[in-house]
């Protein structure tokens, strides 16, 4: 599983912890030094070169919705087609932290989301792993972020859009991974 990170910090701190050897999946992080999806999806194309997409590998695009538009998002879901797994945190990946401790349903800006999540992890900076502190409260965030994405389809607001705010579809990542692990360990 390659995860194409639009942040070259946060994610791949975080997704390298599931490159371990009690995973029964390849997890390998990539920042990406863009932020415009577009380009994210256009570097993930040139790395497809190298997976067997139909023998089990996958690749995901990881991006925030901050600095991209409605158009630039719908684009690039249809560039990516069905080989691109697609990951929106709208505002930003944080949100996937934050759920992991409570569920919030109002909309947010990068900074108040900020000021929320050191409530919760107060030592945190972009810079910090806190998969430790995270791990054991995932099912947690699984089902805040479902939650999330369940009162967007009930309001009738596209999921992939910045009016999706809040929202996160990191949980369809860590879900594959679960998935993966929960078969014997391969040798």
């Amino acid at each position: 599983m390659l995860i194409i990170c639009e942040g070259d910090k946060t994610e791949p701190i975080y997704f390298e912890n599931y490159r371990t050897q009690q995973n029964n999946l390849d997890v390998i992080p990539i920042p990406s030094s863009r932020k415009d999806i577009g380009s994210i999806v256009e570097f993930a194309k040139k790395k497809m070169e190298y997976l067997d997409i139909n023998g089990g590998d996958s690749i995901w695009c990881v991006f925030d919705c901050d600095e991209n538009t409605d158009d630039k998002i719908s684009t690039a879901y249809r560039n990516a087609g069905k080989s691109i797994n697609m990951c929106l945190s709208n505002p930003s990946f944080e949100l996937w932290f934050l759920l992991h401790f409570s569920y919030i349903d109002t909309s947010l800006q990068n900074d108040g989301l900020i000021e929320l999540l050191k409530r919760k992890i107060p030592d945190y900076s972009k810079t910090s792993d806190c998969y430790q502190i995270l791990d054991p409260l995932t099912d947690t965030a699984i089902k805040n972020s479902k939650k999330l994405e369940l009162l967007h389809l009930d309001n009738g607001t596209e999921l992939n859009s910045t009016q999706s705010n809040p929202s996160t579809q990191v949980y369809k990542i860590i879900e594959v991974i679960q998935q993966f692990n929960k078969f014997p360990q391969r040798s």
